[in-house]
C-alpha cells in the first residue's frame, strides 16, 4: 500500500435509471435497482467525493446514469446544486460534464427549460455518446425507429453557451477498426465537434464481451492516432490525448481497476445507493458506504 498522490476526478451516477433508449450493450442495467428509492446519503457522500477530490487535485467531475440521466432532470439538478456548493466553498473543477446520449437535447425547448439552469449550478461540457455519425445509424446502436438531428443537437446546445463534446463508442459493428474511426473522426469535425473521446463498449467489469471491437480492430485505431496525430500527454492509466489538426482525440479505457500500489485514483465513482468507490469495480476499491 502507497500514500495517494491524485484524485483525478470524480465520477457520479444520477438520476432514477430511467432511460429513452433499449442498448443491447448498456451497462448500466444491473446498476438501475439500486436507483430505486431516493437515498438521503447519496448527496452527502457525493460532496464528500467531490470534496477529497479537489483535496488532491482533481479537476473533472462526470455525471452519468445507469439509465439516461437527462430522463430525471430533477435530480440532475439537485447533483449539480451539491457541486455549486463545493465549489463556493473551493472544491472546483474546471471541467464538468454530462455524458448522455443526446435523445432529449434534439428537443429545442427542453434545453432551454434545462441548460440555463445546469450552466448556472456549473455544467461546462455536454458528451454526446456516439455511435455512428448518421442519425440513421444512432437509431439502430440504440434500438428505437428515428433519432434526432446531430446539427439540431449540437445547435441546441451551443445557443445556450454550453460546450459539446462526443465520446465516439468503439463497438463491433460500429466504429471497430481505423477506417471506421477516420471516417466517423472526420464527420465530428465536419459538424464542428473539436474534443471527441473514444473507448471501447465492455462489461461493467471491464472485461470484453460480444460487442467489444477485435484486439486488431483496437490496435488499428491506436496505430492510426501514431502515426496521424500529435501525442499531447499520456494518461496515467493508459491511452491520451493527442492533437489531430487542432482538435483533441482521447483514447481511455472505459473501466479501470483500481491498483493500491499506485500512488493515484483516476477516479472516485459515486453510486446511485451512496458507495463510494476508487473504481467502477466496487470489489476491493469501496471509499465510502
Amino acid at each position: 500500500m502507497v500514500c495517494i498522490e491524485k484524485i483525478y476526478s470524480v465520477s457520479a451516477l444520477v438520476g432514477n435509471g430511467a432511460c429513452n433508449a433499449n442498448c443491447d450493450f448498456c451497462a448500466g442495467k444491473y446498476l438501475r435497482p439500486q436507483a430505486d428509492n431516493e437515498n438521503s446519503r447519496y448527496y452527502k457522500n457525493l460532496e464528500s467525493a467531490i470534496k477529497l477530490s479537489a483535496r488532491y487535485g482533481g479537476w473533472s467531475l462526470s455525471l452519468t446514469s445507469s439509465g439516461e440521466p437527462t430522463c430525471d432532470p430533477i435530480s440532475l439538478t439537485r447533483a449539480l446544486e451539491v457541486y455549486q456548493k463545493c465549489a463556493g466553498e473551493g472544491a472546483y473543477f474546471p471541467n464538468v460534464n454530462l455524458f448522455t446520449n443526446g435523445i432529449l437535447f434534439g428537443r429545442e425547448s427542453f434545453s432551454k427549460t434545462w441548460l440555463p439552469k445546469w450552466k448556472s449550478l456549473g455544467l461546462t461540457n455536454i458528451a454526446i455518446s456516439i455511435h455512428g455519425v448518421t442519425e440513421e445509424e444512432q437509431a439502430r446502436a440504440y434500438n428505437l425507429s428515428s433519432y434526432p438531428s446531430l446539427e439540431n443537437i449540437f445547435s441546441n446546445i451551443k445557443q445556450e453557451g454550453v460546450g459539446v463534446r462526443c465520446t465516439l463508442l468503439l463497438r463491433k459493428g460500429g466504429v471497430e477498426n481505423s477506417q471506421r474511426y477516420e471516417e466517423a473522426v472526420h464527420a465530428l469535425i465536419e459538424k464542428r465537434v473539436d474534443n471527441i473521446t473514444s473507448w471501447s463498449v465492455g462489461n461493467p467489469d471491464g472485461t470484453r464481451n460480444e460487442h467489444t471491437p477485435s484486439r486488431l480492430g483496437l490496435f488499428s485505431i491506436k496505430h492510426w492516432l501514431n502515426r496521424n496525430a500529435k501525442l499531447c500527454h499520456g494518461h496515467s492509466w493508459g491511452g491520451g490525448v493527442y492533437d489531430y489538426n487542432g482538435n483533441i482525440l482521447r483514447i481511455t479505457d472505459y473501466v479501470t481497476r483500481h491498483d493500491p500500489k499506485k500512488d493515484f485514483v483516476r477516479q472516485l465513482v459515486v453510486f446511485q445507493d451512496g458507495t463510494v468507490a476508487y473504481s467502477w469495480v466496487k470489489g476491493g476499491a469501496l471509499c465510502m458506504k
